[in-house]
């Protein structure tokens, strides 16, 4: 297998898993995101390599170790490993999902690479004493060694907790290696991109782990015990200890795994140990001696260590939380993975669970917003957030979202504020400060926007949202090429980011490039086919290139989604409108006015098909509904005057297009039917003044018109002569 995808999303395997997109590739295999049709959850399923699974041994080496893993059982700091499945000859494991954080974070390793300073000594000291309790539980239940410990394997929760995965997994690689069909090196996954889990070969030996966490002892190619991986996770406590997001040695990784692999050897064998300072020395000390009958015997030793310190610094314990599937840790997570997998409503009940064991839990009401917002319910989202914030008034992430459900009422000035107090409370709150440029954009105010996005990518260069946001604000300001130029940083650092694709593909559209517009709307619904906006956004494309049934199947698939999708509602009527198809146009058109009753392009868009109709009164009532609301609007005032002339108020009708040439002296169309109604009066020497102006003005546009102006203004001319 490549480190292409195996399968794609809507993919169905063993009947029962809906496969809804990659979450990575390994040195083992593949993780997708996967909805168990049966239980209606959300999991990880992962998938191995062709090349570790090519016999039958090999493949019994791998059920073996991953049923140990299963049989660790619920432990609160062990990431669950539920079953071991084969399908159509493919062996799978079923494992709980864990949601990212508001940052993108899943793993430790997320956590180093974007803090830029160290975590925190309580923080550290916490997640090392709970990651000691997961590895006594799997010394205990038959799994000796893990052997691919490393900040990748180390998973962060939502809410703060630790868990391990990936238990067996190294043995079953090294087994089914040595012992299986396979009898060369294998190729290395991520060679001279990143470090991970490799199979290599080298001075007639093998050698399985990530290059920079193993012991020397592995290097040397011998055996693996406890102390292999104490020895793994002292190198894990230095990243932790400096915030280092690499491992810490003084060699730099070129993309040569084997001169990588023999030169940190070296450094072993020297005696080197990476320095830390403080409380970490001695503790750091020991889990990296040289031999390993001089390191630390069992993780409890080692755990008393850390408790002791942790002890002396807080006065308090790290205490072995109960497990149980009622607790509110478990709703939480079950809820936020199911939010992940765009099961929102799903996910609500979830949070309702907690919130009935702990009503004043306020990540469970924060949550249950922001599952809210996502469905649109912006004011009972809201709600949500004012008793989140009652019971923590420093929950930050519950500003922020508050922040967006505000914006997508439009309140972008409030939004403002509540970003403004998340960045108060946490200034390396990226994600707000990116929120807040989006408000900022809404209020036409730019560079206060560019600062925004700014700040948050001085906290996270790979922030892709920023990056996002950042084009967003260059298309406000009509400056496409930069656009692009940042939804593809945003796309480097996210290939899997719909948003910025099917942005990008607005981006061509508005250059006129509308048929590379369709392929970067359809790059965003082969990652999310559930992305109503993508599929308006096609249907956009598509109805500029006069496709309009093609538009008019993308408008419905939005609608199908989102049944309140107001712009998919008023595009489907204009194209319905394009067609000849009035009638349903103006059902269409309604649609969107029940949505937003201050559509005011649906108001005058309705009006022209019903003039075109004939039923002109009706349209100038639209026409009024829309100049009520906005009474600088050029279009509508012209339209307006349009109909009034064919009931023959022709002198209203010249107030009408004056009105809207005031507004845009430049409109083109005014001036035409201006000269039109003038000429119907008699009015010729101003019919002849109009025209002129239209045909200044528009023959660019209105080619076809403008012919027939200059033959009709020819012959005016020539009968007052």
């Amino acid at each position: 297998m490549s480190a292409d995808d195996y399968f794609q999303p809507g993919d169905v395997v063993g009947g029962r898993y809906e496969i809804h997109r990659r979450l990575g590739v390994g040195g083992f295999g593949l993780v997708y995101l996967a909805y168990r049709r049966d239980t209606a959850e959300v999991v990880a399923f992962k998938t191995f390599r062709d090349e570790l699974l090519s016999d039958l041994p090999a493949r019994q080496a791998f059920k073996r170790e991953a049923l140990l893993w299963v049989n660790l059982e619920n432990h609160p700091f062990i990431l669950r490993a539920r079953w071991i499945q084969e399908f159509s000859g493919r062996l799978f494991v079923e494992m709980d999902y864990i949601a990212p954080d508001e940052r993108g974070r899943v793993s430790l390793q997320d956590h180093l690479a974007t803090s830029g300073i160290h975590l925190g000594t309580d923080q550290t000291l916490r997640w090392a004493i709970q990651f000691c309790y997961a590895m006594e539980q799997a010394n205990t239940h038959g799994i000796r060694c893990h052997r691919d410990i490393k900040p990748a394997n180390i998973l962060i929760r939502q809410d703060g907790t630790l868990l391990v995965t990936d238990f067996g997994m190294a043995r079953a690689a090294e087994i089914a290696w040595q012992d299986g069909g396979q009898r060369e090196a294998l190729p290395i996954p991520g060679q001279g991109q990143a470090l991970s889990m490799s199979l290599m070969q080298t001075d007639g030996k093998r050698i399985c782990g990530t290059p920079g966490y193993m012991a020397p002892e592995l290097c040397r190619g011998e055996g693996a015990e406890i102390q292999t991986d104490i020895y793994s996770f002292g190198l894990v406590l230095c990243q932790m200890a400096t915030g280092n997001p690499v491992p810490p040695w003084p060699v730099l990784f070129d993309g040569n795994v084997l001169r990588y692999v023999e030169e940190v050897y070296r450094c072993q064998a020297s005696g080197y140990i990476p320095p830390v300072s403080g409380l970490w020395a001695s503790i750091v000390n020991r889990c990296l001696a040289q031999a390993p009958e001089q390191r630390y015997g069992q993780f409890g030793e080692l755990r008393l260590d850390l408790e002791r310190v942790y002890i002396q610094r807080t006065g308090r314990t790290v205490e072995l939380p109960r497990c149980g599937a009622q607790s509110v840790d478990y709703w939480i997570n079950r809820g936020a993975s199911l939010s992940s997998l765009g099961r929102l409503e799903e996910s609500i009940p979830c949070y309702d669970r907690a919130i009935d064991i702990d009503p004043q839990c306020h990540a469970a009401w924060t949550n249950r917003g922001i599952s809210l917002s996502s469905l649109g319910r912006s004011a009972e989202a809201i709600r949500c957030h004012d008793n989140a914030i009652e019971i923590d008034h420093t929950n930050q992430r519950a500003w922020c979202s508050r922040g967006s459900c505000l914006e997508s009422l439009g309140r972008s000035h409030e939004a403002i504020k509540c970003y403004q107090k998340a960045t108060e409370l946490d200034p390396s709150y990226a994600y707000a400060w990116t929120n807040m440029g989006q408000s900022l954009t809404s209020l036409g105010r730019y560079e206060e926007a560019i600062g925004c996005c700014d700040k948050a990518l001085s906290i996270d260069r790979r922030d892709a949202f920023a990056w996002n946001n950042k084009g967003l604000v260059m298309d406000a300001l009509g400056q496409r090429k930069k656009a692009i130029a940042f939804y593809d940083k945003a796309l480097e650092i996210d290939p899997l980011f719909a948003s910025a694709w099917t942005n990008k593909g607005n981006a061509f559209a508005e250059l006129g490039r509308q048929q590379e517009a369709v392929v970067l709307h359809e790059k965003a619904l082969e990652i999310s086919p559930r992305f109503a906006t993508a599929w308006n956004n096609k249907g956009n494309s598509l109805a500029a290139l006069n496709q309009y049934e093609e538009a008019i199947r993308c408008y419905d698939k939005a609608l199908a989604l989102d049944s309140r999708h107001v712009a998919a509602c008023y595009n489907k009527a204009n194209s319905l409108a394009a067609l000849g198809r009035r009638e349903e146009a103006i059902i269409c058109f309604d649609k969107a006015l029940e949505i937003d009753p201050r559509h005011t392009s649906a108001l005058n868009n309705k009006g022209k098909s019903l003039a075109t109709l004939g039923r002109h009164e009706e349209a100038i009532l639209c026409y009024n509904k829309a100049l009520e609301i906005n009474p600088q609007e050029p279009k509508a005032w012209n339209n307006k005057g349009i109909s009034l002339a064919a009931l023959l108020r022709d002198e209203e009708a010249i107030y009408c297009h004056e009105t809207a040439l005031e507004i845009d002296p430049e409109y083109a169309s005014a001036w035409y039917y201006k000269g039109k109604t003038e000429e119907s009066l008699g009015w010729n020497e101003d019919a002849i003044n109009s025209y002129r102006r239209f045909l200044a003005l528009g023959m660019t546009e209105h080619p076809v018109l403008g012919a027939k102006v200059q033959e009709r203004l020819r012959r005016m001319v020539e009968k007052g002569t």
